[in-house]
């Protein structure tokens, strides 16, 4: 397995942070698969560190929820099961509801952040960069949650962000190819941005909620029809 060309560029006095960092950006475009291992070993020598620099920037993943590390049989890249993205996505929607229930009392102030978020998704969309829709994307929900007005929520969304960004890059990975999903979700996002502006807390609960659902069937169904048989550790 090997990561991309800016291994070279590391050396011993390279942090577990740095290694974290390039293994998830690796992780989130797919040049790491879901149930891919991750040996200790060959990193070590890849990223020409220590095999603890190694085991700590795992440990920071697997924090992250992106990384599993299983007894005696080393470290994978997580393999979502069903439940998993219903619990993710339980979050999601609990937060964003919390949101909507504060719209009609929301200020130009507060709603201008969504409002720019929404912006540069839909510049995003146009350029038709995987990696950047998702970040455009994470981030106009990093602002829906922000509309609750809570530093601690806003806290624990970012304690979230990682594994959901994860989510979503394999989302944007399996539909990619689709004319019409990127558009459809724009759509999604444009008509939520639309119902907070006009103050609307009803319809900004049933559209955050009817685009949650629309995702977590699809990733439901991406996990679904995953074969596992030859990544289960």
């Amino acid at each position: 397995m090997t990561v991309d060309g800016r291994v070279s560029r590391l050396n011993r006095g390279t942090t577990a942070e740095e290694v974290a960092a390039l293994l998830r950006e690796t992780i989130m475009d797919g040049r790491l698969k879901p149930g891919e291992q991750l040996r200790e070993e060959g990193l070590s020598a890849q990223f020409d560190v220590s095999r603890r620099t190694i085991r700590d920037a795992l440990g920071i993943l697997a924090r992250e929820r992106i990384v599993r590390h299983y007894r005696h049989k080393g470290s994978r890249v997580v393999l979502f099961t069903e439940e998993d993205i219903r619990d993710l996505y339980r979050v999601r929607k609990t937060l964003e509801g919390s949101a909507a229930a504060r719209a009609a009392t929301l200020t130009d102030a507060e709603l201008r952040p969504l409002s720019e978020a929404f912006d540069q998704l839909a510049q995003a969309t146009d350029s038709g960069h995987a990696q950047e829709i998702v970040e455009r994307d994470l981030e106009f929900h990093r602002a829906v949650v922000g509309l609750i007005g809570s530093a601690r929520v806003d806290d624990f969304f970012a304690g979230i962000a990682v594994e959901m960004r994860f989510a979503l890059s394999i989302l944007e990975t399996t539909y990619r190819e689709s004319a019409h999903r990127p558009a459809e979700a724009l759509d999604e996002h444009r008509a939520i941005c639309q119902a907070f502006l006009h103050r609307d807390p009803t319809e900004a609960a049933r559209l955050v909620q009817a685009h949650a659902d629309a995702n977590e069937r699809l990733l439901v169904n991406v996990v679904a029809s995953t074969d596992i048989t030859a990544l289960t550790p």
